[in-house]
């Protein structure tokens, strides 16, 4: 691994190490994450206060959370399930910024970022570290970026009124109506 690139202020080990520290592995679609944030850093410019949004649920919102102050915690990450490899930075008071994406045009210059990312290939046949080799040749080179402005999911959410739940005895938020979405029956899980 070259020891010149650098990547949201990491040196490329330093980089890959984070990820795998956070994500559990050096997953392709957290290091492309990572090249695209860099990316969309150098457009917005350092000292912007951002905010983030992400256009798919899969490994994209964690390269934010790792390179930018944006969380899903702190409202600053908001999470659109398009399932497109794309994400905007953008300035929360302007709400100017840049999206980035995976250009699939560009990946094919790429084959193993290509038949990765179209599911072209079973993972078996791609061995990781060929994919992640020709993921940091592609860099930036197979990214494209646009400058938009963030009309709709900017700002942050704001809590509402909480109550106590009469059946099971506790908080919920009130507008789930008289009582919280598991007791309704409607919850994830049901009790034992």
């Amino acid at each position: 691994m070259p020891t010149a690139l650098t990547l949201c202020g990491k040196t490329y080990r330093e980089f890959a190490e984070t990820i795998e520290r956070f994500h559990g592995w050096k997953a392709p679609g957290v290091v492309i994450g990572g090249f695209m944030v860099d990316l969309a850093q150098e457009h917005v410019g350092t000292g912007v206060e951002a905010d983030a949004i992400v256009e798919t649920i899969h490994c994209l919102p964690d390269a934010v959370q790792l390179f930018t102050p944006c969380t899903i915690g702190n409202g600053w990450l908001k999470v659109v399930d398009w399932d497109k490899f794309a994400l905007t930075l953008y300035d929360k008071r302007t709400r100017e910024g840049t999206r980035v994406w995976l250009d699939l045009e560009k990946t094919r210059r790429f084959p193993a970022v290509y038949n990765w990312y179209m599911r072209l290939v079973p993972k078996q046949e791609l061995p990781l570290d060929v994919l992640l080799g020709e993921i940091e040749r592609a860099g930036r080179g197979m990214l494209s970026s646009a400058p938009v402005r963030v009309n709709r999911w900017h700002g942050k959410s704001k809590k509402g009124e909480v109550s106590i739940c009469p059946r099971c005895g506790e908080a919920y938020p009130v507008v789930q109506g008289g009582m919280c979405l598991a007791c309704q029956g409607r919850g994830y899980y049901e009790q034992r």
